[in-house]
């Protein structure tokens, strides 16, 4: 699967666990963002693997990197950083 097909998420904890996972795109570069957005304001986020079914709870995320980000983003996005 090619990057452009496929998504990236990287979900760290304030305890330093970190979990990765690979997924196809699942929204258009327009709702992307959006679906984002809206995920983080539910209680939990969900996450299947077809074998496993990750349940977690918005509180326990200290940060969540998404690779590649979508194109389209909200006008609160400070855009053009780079990690120092």
């Amino acid at each position: 699967m090619s990057m452009m097909n496929e998504r990236r998420m990287e979900i760290a904890f304030a305890g330093g666990r970190t979990l990765r996972f690979k997924f196809p795109v699942q929204a258009t570069e327009e709702t992307a963002a959006q679906r984002i957005e809206e995920a983080l304001k539910l209680p939990n986020i969900t996450i299947s693997t077809g074998e496993e079914l990750y349940i977690i709870p918005t509180a326990a995320i200290q940060s969540i990197v998404v690779t590649p980000a979508p194109k389209k983003l909200p006008k609160s996005v400070i855009r053009g950083a780079k990690l120092a």
